[in-house]
């Protein structure tokens, strides 16, 4: 009721629509052309194919930022600590995830919405049902529901948001990936009387929709859709019973090592300056005439107005033997000594780049990072297996459509090169860290540098695991020595690009959950906008010039919105140079 009355809120509304034109006009450029139709079928033709688009294109948004921004919403408030704030008001443990879950989605679902016109213009070409339309927008709808579910489970369990972005990206993955896996491994295995990858995948369950058996073709929601969206919802429904359960235990909690190493510290100070009641001796009585005993400068005086002094103030516990008490003449314990039970740490000499030599040299995230980069891996062997197994006996692998293997791979790598650059300045801003980084004397080359070159190193894993498969696939001759070669060097610059754009979001704005949105957005609509017109140049049948024309118009549409999320809040030469030229 109230957040979407900004004007960016409608906005984003239409975007997705004038998005989905384009990529309408510039697929009737592919199949037509400027000639004139005359016949039926290639009207219909033009229908189907556009359907297609637009359900996989839509269905890909979905899946990908509806966990994103429910898990960006708790992540987000976590940092600035005001999730505690929200637990202790008089909502219900229901209230607070659902409430969480549906203002998640709200984005997600107006958008669904916007495009409701171009289906409809779809169905009005012909070779479309208005049941196959509205079949696509309950699957859609669950999906998104269903992986709203999960991004706000993760949310909840996970302290920092760089885990709970990276895990979402990852779960969201692994529920596609694993559940192919499963299926090739176990193919009698059976859900409802259907196959199980076909009402678990999301993407089998489109293909469902787009090319429904016979029998289907007079219901409105077909029994393999159905099925889809019931178990779908189902999930969902588990996610959030579960998700209010483990509300109160998950938070707060003391997962991280930042509040670990502060609840000992508390624990030592109360053991060492704990009062002992029982040693506390009754105050002196003072008569009347004992007031002035209290000034003076004399040594006997001194001597007596501390002997009085101390009967008032409680005694310390006694010290460990062999360790100083540093206390005052007035018995008081200093507060300096908090660590004195602890045994003393080496000395470690920081670089000339205090910064990077943190990011480097020092768990600065904890090590619950492991988690993901250990899910990753799994992530990758599986890719790595399945296209092994389904590339024997094929004379080119990587000319087919194997080849999405290793692409998805890589744009999965990019992303969490990407959500590591956004967090690792987001989580200093909302811990206050940032504000006393920016009045020391570290210069901007030092900061920039040393935070981008940090995150490349603790992405490591994202990075290098893909390099060494490329390498392979050249030992093996799969791939040409200068093709490996183009695309190590290409995917290393989009590395170095996607953490620089982390970064950018991060310093360009201050809330952190739209720097989130804006990054992992831009990045992913690069990768969107790529794959898309590929798409369409295989489609058009070598016949690229017809048009040109429209991709021209596309690719500038492009630059227009890299302008507006790099540079429209604080625009310079360098950046509308910079989105002007990296599209085309």
């Amino acid at each position: 009721m109230t957040a979407p009355r900004s004007g960016r809120y409608y906005l984003g509304r239409a975007l997705p629509s004038c998005f989905l034109f384009i990529v309408m006009w510039t697929a009737w450029q592919s199949l037509v052309g400027w000639r004139d139709v005359r016949e039926f079928g290639t009207i219909a033709r033009f229908g189907g194919v556009l359907y297609e688009m637009f359900a996989v294109l839509q269905l890909t948004l979905t899946l990908f930022f509806a966990p994103i921004f429910t898990a960006a919403s708790v992540a987000h408030e976590k940092d600035r600590r005001t999730f505690l704030l929200l637990l202790m008001t008089d909502l219900g443990d229901l209230e607070i995830i659902l409430g969480k879950l549906f203002a998640g989605l709200t984005n997600i679902l107006a958008a669904l919405a916007a495009g409701t016109g171009l289906f409809s213009i779809c169905m009005l070409l012909g070779g479309i049902s208005f049941g196959q339309v509205l079949t696509l927008f309950a699957v859609t709808a669950s999906s998104g529901v269903a992986g709203g579910a999960m991004g706000l489970v993760v949310a909840l369990w996970r302290d920092r948001t760089f885990q709970s972005i990276s895990l979402t990206i990852l779960m969201v993955v692994l529920s596609v990936a694993g559940v192919e896996a499963f299926a090739i491994a176990f193919p009698t295995v059976k859900a409802l009387g259907l196959p199980l990858a076909e009402v678990l995948n999301p993407y089998r369950a489109i293909s469902a929709v787009l090319n429904p058996h016979a029998s289907e073709l007079s219901s409105t929601i077909g029994a393999t859709s159905l099925t889809y969206i019931l178990l779908r919802l189902t999930g969902a429904s588990l996610l959030v019973a579960f998700g209010t359960k483990m509300l109160r235990v998950w938070n707060p909690g003391r997962n991280e090592p930042r509040e670990q190493r502060e609840g000992e510290e508390a624990e030592t100070v109360e053991t060492l300056y704990e009062v002992d009641e029982t040693a506390v001796e009754a105050p002196v009585p003072v008569a009347a005439g004992a007031g002035p005993a209290f000034v003076g400068s004399t040594p006997l005086a001194a001597e007596r107005n501390s002997a009085l002094l101390s009967d008032f103030v409680p005694k310390p516990k006694a010290l460990p033997a062999g360790e100083a008490g540093g206390t005052t003449g007035l018995h008081v314990p200093r507060r300096t000594h908090r660590r004195v039970a602890r045994a003393a740490r080496p000395y470690r000499q920081p670089w000339t780049n205090p910064i990077l030599w943190r990011e480097l040299m020092t768990r600065a995230y904890g090590t619950k990072p492991l988690i993901v980069k250990g899910t990753y891996v799994l992530l990758f062997v599986l890719g790595v297996s399945a296209f092994h197994s389904l590339a024997r006996g094929r004379e080119n692998p990587l000319g087919s459509m194997l080849a999405l293997i290793p692409i998805f791979l890589g744009i999965l790598s990019l992303l969490l090169v990407n959500a590591q650059g956004v967090t690792a300045l987001t989580s200093e801003r909302d811990t206050g860290a940032l504000d006393l980084l920016l009045v020391t004397e570290l210069s901007p080359k030092q900061f920039i540098y040393g935070k981008l070159y940090g995150i490349l190193y603790n992405a490591k894993e994202m990075i290098a695991l893909p390099v060494l498969w490329t390498l392979w696939l050249v030992v093996t001759g799969e791939l040409w020595a200068e093709s490996g070669m183009y695309a190590i060097l290409d995917f290393l610059l989009l590395c170095h690009f996607a953490a620089m754009l982390g970064l950018h979001s991060a310093i360009t704005y201050t809330n952190s959950r739209t720097a989130v949105a804006n990054s992992l957005g831009t990045l992913f609509f690069l990768m969107v906008g790529i794959l898309l017109c590929s798409y369409l140049i295989i489609l058009s049948d070598r016949e690229f010039g017809r048009q040109l024309l429209s991709f021209l118009i596309f690719i500038g549409a492009g630059s227009v919105a890299l302008f507006g999320s790099l540079g429209a809040k604080n625009p310079s030469r360098a950046i509308a140079l910079v989105s002007m030229l990296t599209p085309f």
